[in-house]
């Protein structure tokens, strides 16, 4: 029988749709993966297997083919062990329901699977709820701790899952998942800054220039000596920063998002990022990189 779920994966920051379609039939019991996928993809089918068994469903010895659509581009991490995993159950009857066309239709899954059938948070969820509201998709079942990270994005139903169990029951209508709560970006998200610039007394004219660079995004250069008052005015330029807007927030979110630095608390960066160089910084220092370029946490 053949089955289709819909998911999400990242080019850079940007997400497309990719469909899981998934063939079991009669034959030499196999297990393969096409269309592109990374080692980290192709191990799934061992997260998969043991998952489906540690959450008391039969997994038949059958032959399983799973094809990642669009075939011609790279796909990568394990954020695609959920919906192939659905895919096989789909396939094989263990879930049904007269609503599940209508289900799949409108939904994507993204998760990682645990051995015991449990659901890992994933990176880079902000860009796909993103590209997923871009497409007009409706719902997204994700892991309950990436949960709050998508509900920044408005119209789009947020169903937080813990384990496999939880989600073939919902598939099936046997139990009903609240989504999760929107969150708002003006009452939910303010910058916190350890030092303000109101701190600052007298220097009126250096006060002076530093927001007018704050205000026009200027560069600023303060020469002084010892003692000054330079270290402590800079470290206290970024609380007069203009705040950023939605837009801008979700841009600077995206990337440490992709890159696994946002924390559960924090599920949106709404500081304006900043930098404050020494003047003896090399350019390999001021650029940085390594084998994984990251953004520097604030």
């Amino acid at each position: 029988m053949l089955s289709m779920v819909k998911s999400i994966a990242l080019h850079g920051l940007q997400g497309y749709l990719v469909h899981i379609q998934v063939d079991v039939s009669s034959g030499m019991p196999s297990f393969e993966i096409v269309g592109l996928p990374d080692i980290s993809i192709k191990e799934s089918k061992e997260r998969v297997k043991t998952a489906i068994r540690n959450s008391g469903v039969e997994f038949l010895s059958r032959k399983i083919v799973v094809n990642l659509a669009p075939a011609n581009t790279r796909k990568e991490g394990s954020i695609f062990d959920l919906p192939i995993a659905l895919g096989i159950l789909i396939a094989n009857g263990d879930i049904d329901s007269s609503f599940l066309d209508d289900i799949l239709d409108q939904t994507v899954f993204i998760g990682e699977l645990a051995l015991d059938g449990s659901i890992e948070a994933v990176k880079g969820i902000l860009p796909i709820c993103i590209e997923a509201k871009n497409l007009g998709i409706k719902k997204i079942i994700l892991p309950k701790a990436n949960a709050k990270e998508a509900s920044v994005i408005s119209d789009l139903d947020v169903i937080p899952v813990s384990n496999l169990n939880e989600v073939i029951d919902y598939l099936n209508t046997d139990i009903i998942i609240e989504k999760e709560k929107s969150l708002n970006f003006l009452s939910n998200f303010k910058p916190k800054y350890d030092f303000d610039f109101s701190e600052v007394k007298g220097q009126e004219n250096v006060k002076r220039a530093l927001e007018i660079a704050a205000a026009g995004a200027h560069n600023c250069l303060l020469i002084g000596s010892p003692g000054s008052g330079k270290t402590m005015l800079a470290r206290r330029l970024p609380s007069i920063l203009p705040d950023l807007t939605f837009e801008e927030a979700l841009e600077v979110t995206k990337i440490h998002s992709i890159s696994g630095l946002l924390s559960e608390e924090n599920p949106l960066i709404c500081t304006r990022p900043f930098r404050s160089p020494h003047h003896t910084i090399t350019e390999t220092s001021l650029v940085g990189g390594g084998r994984i370029p990251k953004p520097r946490r604030n």
